[in-house]
């Protein structure tokens, strides 16, 4: 053979063959599965590899386990209560760090009979950040509100916040009897400080709270982000339903967009630790700098007569419908109202049922319905004996459509149909 081409060829091959004899990188790692499912029972928990485990807490045990898009499904049951985002070890805490906006973890209740219970003392579902974490949804869960709270959102600092945690179809059950004066002695429904993308909503029913004995359905401090309160339904509460405040040593101004829809409540603010007189149903406390929508709500109070024995003496039964005040510091921003039916009983009352001061832009709008007991239907920049304690509101619109059954007063004087019509809104 000539050796010119035998050369040419071996210089061909060569390379090849010193390709092959050179290591290879490893190949790719498979990325991790980031859905997993988990069955629990109040006492066990499933894997998705069929494993079954004996657990104390089930729910703390399974999402300890989790990751962004895992589901934990819940039969029926009582479950005992747990915590997230603490850096303790315990069994009763799950240190994760939650999951993502797009892959959140769900926690979903198969039937209607799983129920978070209380420990003797203490919240029924407590979150830190501890340990970051968010972005939980909880589903369909019956929540019996601990000695303080059933959802407890601790108080955080440094710009922290608690970020996309969800409660669909979720009821939270305070178990006092207010007519009978006995029961659990639950102090709030949710108690939370720095929400953001938060949501406590009925998706496929009706959500609730109802039955608490001391204060608040909802209790917000300083939101840092969005929060959604809809089809929700209230009833027989210490205070109030919603109650959301901004106080400058508990965090910054509230920021974002508070929106209450179709919400339903009944017979709030009758805590006999404050007399029978515990706020108004829906109240807006200052700070608040985003926007603030109530909208579809629906308010009934002193229709139930084994109630309205709940007052001191001489004075009539019930409180207020809504309040927006901002006790004389930085004031609220936007606030609309539109479409909301608010009615007290005959008689009932303690104060106007709808009282708005301390606020930039407020905007009453759509087919508002205020029926008024023996009050005002609606004050703006109420005058009262003590002082409102706000400042005045800066623009005002209310819509000539409102239904009012009973004075409306502005600045403490009845308003006259030349001044209501100069606050209509501007039509094209």
């Amino acid at each position: 053979m000539n050796a010119a081409p035998l050369f040419a060829l071996l210089c061909v091959l060569a390379p090849l063959v010193a390709q092959e004899r050179r290591p290879q990188p490893p190949p790719a790692a498979q990325p991790m599965l980031t859905a997993q499912y988990i069955q629990c029972s109040p006492t066990t928990i499933r894997l998705s590899n069929g494993q079954q485990l004996d657990s104390k807490n089930p729910i703390a045990d399974a999402l300890s386990r989790c990751g962004p898009g895992s589901t934990v499904l819940l039969a029926d049951g009582n479950y005992p209560a747990f915590g997230i985002g603490f850096a303790k070890k315990s069994d009763w805490n799950a240190p994760i760090r939650g999951g993502t906006r797009m892959q959140p973890i769900v926690v979903r209740a198969q039937g209607k009979g799983a129920r978070v219970v209380p420990r003797t003392s203490g919240d029924t579902i407590a979150i830190a950040q501890e340990l970051t974490c968010g972005w939980i949804t909880f589903e369909g869960l019956t929540i019996e509100c601990g000695y303080r709270a059933g959802v407890m959102f601790y108080k955080l600092a440094d710009q922290r916040r608690h970020e996309g945690f969800k409660f669909l179809d979720c009821h939270l059950v305070g178990g006092f009897d207010h007519a009978k004066g006995e029961g659990a002695n639950s102090k709030w429904g949710v108690w939370g400080n720095c929400l953001a993308d938060f949501e406590f909503r009925g998706v496929r029913g009706r959500a609730s709270v109802r039955d608490i004995r001391h204060e608040h359905g909802f209790y917000l401090q300083n939101l840092v982000g969005d929060v959604t309160i809809e089809n929700v339904d209230g009833a027989r509460l210490g205070r109030t339903f919603l109650q959301v405040v901004a106080r400058p040593d508990w965090g910054p101004p509230g920021t974002g967009t508070l929106l209450v829809r179709n919400c339903s409540v009944e017979d709030p603010c009758i805590a006999r630790g404050d007399d029978y007189k515990g706020g108004s149903a829906f109240t807006l406390a200052g700070r608040h700098t985003g926007k603030a929508i109530f909208e579809n709500n629906r308010y009934r109070s002193g229709f139930n007569s084994a109630l309205t024995k709940l007052t001191r003496e001489g004075v009539p039964f019930g409180t207020g419908a809504f309040v927006a005040w901002d006790a004389g510091g930085e004031p609220n921003g936007t606030l609309i109202l539109r479409n909301n039916d608010f009615q007290i009983a005959p008689g009932c009352g303690d104060r106007p049922l709808v009282a708005i001061g301390g606020c930039r832009d407020v905007q009453i709008l759509g087919r508002n319905r205020f029926v008024a007991g023996n009050t005002s239907a609606l004050e703006i920049d109420p005058i009262t004996p003590k002082g409102f304690g706000s400042s005045k509101c800066v623009k005002v619109t209310l819509d000539p459509t409102l239904d009012a059954k009973g004075p409306i007063k502005l600045q403490g004087e009845l308003a006259t149909p030349e001044r209501l019509a100069a606050l209509a809104p501007k039509r094209p």
